[in-house]
C-alpha cells in the first residue's frame, strides 16, 4: 500500500475544496490509501480506481515536470491493463481539461459541471 504524502495530500485536499467544494478528512485519505492504485512520481501522483484516475501534480511542479513521458508511460500501462480510460474534471479546471485533451481523451457526458472523458485505445 502507498501512502498519500503530506504535500500531495494538500493539493487533493485543495482541489477538492475549490473544485467539489467539500472538505476531505483523514478518513478520506485513509480510503484513498487503503482501496486506490496509487502512483507517486517526482511532484504528483495518479491515483486510480479501476480504469478511472485522477492526476495531482505539485504547484511548484507545474508545468515544469517532464509531464509527456511520465503521463505516456502511465497512459501505456493503464490501457494495456483496462483498454478504455476514465477521468472526471470540473469544467472550471482549465489547466486539466486542456492536459487531457492533448491525451486524447474525449467528452462523453457532463453533469453538474463535472465532465466525464474517456480515451479508447483506438484514439491513440
Amino acid at each position: 500500500m502507498n501512502k498519500l504524502t503530506d504535500d500531495i495530500w494538500k493539493v487533493i485536499y485543495d482541489t477538492a475544496v475549490k473544485y467539489d467544494k467539500i472538505t476531505p478528512n483523514q478518513n478520506i485519505r485513509h480510503y484513498i490509501e487503503q482501496n486506490a492504485d496509487i502512483t507517486l512520481f517526482n511532484g504528483g501522483v495518479f491515483v486510480a480506481v479501476g480504469n478511472e484516475f485522477d492526476l495531482y501534480v505539485l504547484p511548484e511542479k507545474q508545468a515544469k515536470w517532464r509531464i509527456r513521458d511520465v503521463l505516456n508511460d502511465y497512459l501505456a500501462k493503464m490501457t494495456d491493463k483496462y483498454g478504455t480510460l476514465v477521468v472526471k474534471i470540473h469544467q472550471d479546471n482549465h489547466k486539466s481539461l486542456r492536459l487531457a485533451k492533448f491525451f486524447k481523451f474525449k467528452e462523453v457526458s457532463r453533469i453538474d459541471g463535472k465532465l466525464t472523458l474517456e480515451r479508447k485505445p483506438w484514439d491513440q
